[in-house]
């Protein structure tokens, strides 16, 4: 009980003093150029900070932000803050019950994520916590306060106290105001990132090398985002986002609160104007007049690159030659399976067919919707795609064998076709999404220990695909 309660506090409570000390620290290096560069735990921070601040997580972490800087207040007003010895023999508690548990404390997020000094800050705020409550309460100094009074206590203070935690109602920089005292946003991120485990801190190192990267890029060729190409980004997205056909006439604002986000967000984002960045890099490396040529060297390669996307669904029915427990069906025994689903579709929809049928998990659950993908999509193995191309909309193809298994391919939508101003604008899009994945290949990051970087490749997407 006590560890499990410990680390929860632990984990969620706020940043300690030793907080600059610990934004320094290198969390992972990477090369740019010739030099090898530093990503810090401080950089990471700010960008979940930013990113998660409006998401379940964050505005949890921000009610725990709120409540330390209550307690902390509260304990000196009160003489209740613990002393040193104390709290060591409190950390020293809740190894011995972590081990007592069969858990190895080095293992746990908060031991790995924070210094000792940190911790034991932490574990402060926890002891302090329980001596106000005693003190108000006219407790013995040796009595047991309940989870339910500590709770009681955190809601009665909150009810005194003025606390802004809408970010759209806090300067940038701010994660919440307690009583006229703004909470940065980099003690959010720190806790955030001291509660993470390491494949979303990749994730967040990852942004932040591709942001580095990229800014890097523009000072060398004196790039920069003026206010004025942010908004015409934005009615670019807006634009786009009315004819796509993957949006069903949402709107870009619409599809940005989905999200859980805002145009005002969106704009003070350093991913949104590093996308913005990148549009203007590639532009340069490949200027329009050269992607007219490449699309009329090879147009019919090109539309399969580029051209009008297909929405597919797809039943999956997993084989190999030589069945086994986990794969029980050979390839003549899973063509079998999904002649018989086929049939099916007779007084059955695909989508209850697929949900029911289907090996493949992802999309399984979405009644084997697969997306909008492009003819040389790599979601779907080469013969699927074939099979889908040669569909009308609405129907479904004949079993089709592939090197994991069988497939029955449904085609749902068709996009219309695209003028050549179009396709160049696709055409562009996947050289900025190569200049990713190219700036990542050669970054070649590793964590501050020398093991390489694990977790999702890809930086977040501010605004989502709208209107990409």
């Amino acid at each position: 009980m006590l560890a499990g309660s410990l680390l929860l506090a632990a984990a969620l409570l706020t940043q300690a003093p030793q907080a600059a000390d610990d934004a320094a620290t290198p969390i992972a290096r990477y090369h740019l150029r010739l030099a090898e560069v530093v990503v810090t735990r401080g950089d990471v921070a700010l960008e979940m900070a930013f990113h998660l601040r409006r998401k379940d997580d964050g505005r949890a972490a921000c009610a725990q932000l709120a409540k330390t800087e209550l307690v902390r207040r509260a304990a000196a007003a009160k003489g209740a803050w613990p002393e040193p010895a104390t709290v060591r023999a409190r950390l020293d508690e809740l190894r011995q019950q972590l081990r007592a548990a069969g858990r190895d404390p080095d293992r746990e997020p908060i031991f790995r994520n924070c210094s000792e000094a940190a911790l034991l800050d932490y574990l402060a705020i926890d002891v302090a916590h329980e001596r106000v409550v005693r003190k108000e309460l006219g407790l013995r100094d040796d009595e047991q306060v309940s989870p339910a009074m500590l709770e009681l206590w955190v809601k009665e203070a909150r009810q005194r106290a003025t606390i802004v935690d809408d970010p759209d109602q806090l300067p940038a920089g701010t994660a919440v105001r307690v009583d006229g005292r703004d909470v940065p946003l980099l003690d959010l991120g720190m806790l955030l990132l001291r509660s993470s485990d390491r494949d979303e801190q990749a994730k967040f190192v990852r942004q932040v090398v591709v942001l580095q990267s990229l800014e890097a890029m523009a000072r060398e060729r004196n790039l920069t985002v003026s206010a004025d190409e942010l908004q015409n980004e934005l009615s670019l997205r807006r634009a786009q986002a009315r004819s796509d056909p993957r949006f069903r006439g949402l709107t870009f604002e619409q599809l940005l609160n989905a999200q859980g986000i805002t145009v005002e967000w969106l704009l003070q984002s350093r991913v949104f104007r590093a996308q913005v960045l990148q549009k203007k890099l590639v532009a340069l490396q490949h200027p329009r007049q050269q992607l007219l040529a490449e699309l009329a060297a090879d147009r019919p390669g090109a539309l399969e690159r580029y051209g009008p996307r297909r929405h597919l669904a797809v039943v999956f029915a997993r084989a190999l030659d030589e069945p086994n427990q986990l794969v029980p069906r050979d390839f003549a025994a899973a063509q079998k399976h999904l002649e018989q689903c086929r049939q099916r579709l007779e007084h059955e929809t695909f989508d209850n067919v697929a949900r029911i049928e289907s090996d493949d998990p992802g999309s399984k659950l979405r009644g084997g919707d697969c997306g909008w993908l492009q003819r040389r999509a790599r979601e779907l193995p080469e013969p699927v795609l074939a099979a889908a191309w040669s569909l009308d909309p609405g129907a479904v193809s004949d079993p089709v064998r592939a090197a994991d298994g069988c497939y029955l391919v449904k085609v749902l939508e068709i996009e219309p076709d695209l003028s050549d101003d179009a396709l160049v604008d696709r055409m562009r899009e996947q050289k900025i999404e190569a200049l990713t994945t190219e700036l990542l290949r050669t970054a070649a990051i590793v964590h501050a220990d020398g093991t390489p970087l694990s977790g999702d490749a890809t930086p977040s997407n501010a605004g989502g695909d709208a209107g990409r």
